[in-house]
Parts: structure tokens; sequence; C-alpha cells
């Protein structure tokens, strides 16, 4: 099931998307993962576990979700005004170079994109160097490009990346020139719908607001000069386990990294002082999650639309278990394939036995397992 591990949210991160979404219609998992994206950017040169591989909490999050309905922005933006005192924030960015000399000044940088569409289509100029500039930049600290007139490099700076995109502009990053670099396993996928609440929402009172900028300088503060986690036994068997246990495919590329960055975040968003078997439980649970995702939302290469329509039902159907013919239309967005698209790829699953419906009032729809 293609549902988002609720239990890990605890600590200050847990409390602030549980604060935030009782006023405001994103979903929890959007503050919540905006929350340690922004958390990991501010101590992102202090926090680290005990390793040789010294692993920063700095995350490329994107927050996926339709246009304007789940209130993919809305949550970045609450979520960079909490932070604001303790992060740099660069709100977009046209050129490699721009964004180098962003990071020569402040080289601990959060890059916000709101319309990471943006920043996909400068990506497909064929003289842009951002794209391998920002890949770089999510494992190493210091990039360098060279032309004709200008000789750009940066040392010893810190890249975190927070997101918002529709379905449609993340699949362009499955194309050649993107998937070359790896880029599309360094990002953090967070789907998500928006609930519908209120046409005005309540006013969030200001001490709330002033509460959790408190905690997040407490969380600094915890950190101090710099803060290096160490593991119990308990926990290191835990994640041992896992991480030879872990299939061998495109999806899970570089999720054992993000398992590094997320243990010292999730431990340092409890306070806690050692990465313990809960804190292992929770990373594994997350990224076991995010593996789902990546590939529930890995682009669908098929000769027709009929084909394409198949595959897409078959990902709901197994991700989100048995739907109503209407709640699968809706998840299918079978509006823009058309109604003839969607009928005939339902009935050609019927027919080759891979789904079965009852009536129950409503058809329900459930994809057959094979043996």
């Amino acid at each position: 099931m293609l549902k988002f591990p609720y239990h890990v949210m605890s600590g200050a991160a847990g409390e602030y998307a549980k604060l935030y979404n009782s006023y405001l219609e994103p979903p929890l998992e959007f503050f919540y993962m905006s929350y340690l994206t922004c958390l990991g950017s501010a101590v992102a040169d202090k926090l680290t576990v005990d390793s040789e591989i010294s692993p920063q909490p700095r995350l490329y999050t994107l927050i996926l979700g339709e246009s304007a309905d789940d209130r993919k922005s809305r949550s970045i933006t609450n979520t960079l005004e909490v932070f604001k005192d303790f992060i740099n924030v660069c709100n977009g960015v046209g050129s490699a170079e721009g964004l180098m000399g962003q990071l020569k000044d402040y080289p601990k940088t959060l890059l916000h994109l709101d319309e990471f569409k943006q920043f996909v289509s400068k990506s497909n100029i064929q003289s842009s160097v951002l794209l391998p500039c920002v890949s770089t930049l999510f494992e190493d600290n210091e990039y360098s490009n060279r032309t004709k007139h200008t000789n750009i490099a940066i040392y010893k700076t810190y890249l975190s990346l927070l997101a918002a995109s529709t379905i449609e502009t993340y699949e362009r990053t499955w194309e050649a020139h993107f998937t070359d670099i790896g880029f599309n396993n360094r990002l953090f996928l967070v789907p998500g719908s928006g609930e519908r609440k209120s046409f005005r929402p309540r006013k969030i009172p200001i001490d709330i607001g002033r509460k959790i900028a408190e905690q997040i300088g407490a969380l600094v503060g915890f950190v101090g000069d710099g803060l290096v986690y160490e593991y119990t036994n308990e926990a290191d068997d835990k994640l041992q386990e896992w991480y030879m246990d872990r299939p061998k495919n495109t999806h899970h590329k570089r999720l054992d990294g993000y398992a590094f960055r997320l243990t010292c975040l999730l431990a340092l968003n409890e306070k806690k002082s050692i990465v313990d078997i809960d804190i292992a439980n929770k990373v594994i649970d997350l990224v076991n999650w995010e593996y789902s995702v990546r590939q529930t939302y890995d682009p669908i290469y098929a000769d027709t639309i009929v084909a394409k329509m198949e595959e897409k039902i078959r990902r709901q159907l197994i991700s989100k278990g048995a739907l109503t013919t209407r709640e699968l239309q809706q998840y299918c967005h079978a509006n823009r394939s058309g109604m003839w698209c969607f009928k005939n790829a339902l009935n050609n699953l019927k027919e080759a036995h891979d789904i079965n419906s009852v009536k129950n009032g409503a058809e329900i729809i459930r994809w057959v397992a094979r043996k």
C-alpha cells in the first residue's frame, strides 16, 4: 500500500506537521518532509553519523502532486517561513553560474524551486551545466566550471533542495540526460493529496509560529559546534540487515545514502543522544516507503495509450488495494486519455484475468496476484 508511514512522525517535525495541517490543506507528509529538509540544511555542516563516509543530512526533496489542488507550494512556503532565521534560501536559479555565485556568498544554501518545471527546462538547454552542478553537489561539497570567459570554483558548500512538482514534470527527469548522471535517484519523492477543508483558513496564531521557531533553535543548539551520532548494537544490526537484503535495481539506488541522512535527522528531530532501534525502524520504514513511491511513479513506456492505461491501472491497484471503478478512474486520470481508453484497458485486464471485480453497490476492482 502506497501510504505514508505516519508512525514515523514524532519529535519537533511531527508536531509541526500536525499543527499546521490542522489549519491548512496540504497533507501531513508535505509539512513533515519539508521540515526535515530545512532542518538538514540548517545543520548540514555540523551533523553526521559515526562512519568513514561521514554523510551530511542534506535532502533533495520533491513534493509531488496535481497543480493547485494538492497545495504543494503552501506547505513549502509555511515551512520556509518558520525556518527563516536558520537557513539561507535561494528562490530559483537560472544557471549554474548563478547558483555558484549564491553558494560563494552563502555556502550553506537551500535551493527552493516553487516550479520544478523551470529547473527541468533550464537543464534541457544543451550548453547549460546547471544539471551536472546540482547533481554533483548532492554528495560533494565542491564544484568548478571553467569556460572560455569564466572560471568559477566553489568549495565547502552544502546544497539542499526543496521543490514542488507535478507528476508530468517529474516524469521528464527520466529523459536520457537526467538518467545518464543519475539525477532522478538523487530525489526524495513525496507524493500526496490535499484535503479540502475551508474556503477561508483560520490564521495561524503568532505564538504557534514562535513556539515552532523556538523548537528549531533548540535543535540547532543541540547540535552546537558539531554532533556525531553513534549507533546502539541493535540499531546497527537492524540497518545492516536491511542494507544486505535490499533489492539491486534502479529504484533502490542511493536509498542507502538517504537512510544515512535520515538516521541523523530523525535522531536529532527527537533530540536523542544515540541512534537506537526505534530510529532505525523508522528510517527503514521511510526508505522502504520511498522505494514503493519510486516504483509507482516510474514513467510508463508503452506503444499505445491503451497499454499505458493498463499499466496505470495495475500500479494503482497494487499500491492502493481494492478500488471502486470511480476511484480508479480518478487515480488513473482517465479523463485525460478518454473513457474509451480506460474501458478498453479495464476489459483487457479482465480478459487476461489480471483483475477481478465484485458488485457491492459500486463495482470493486482488485488486482489478482500471480503465484
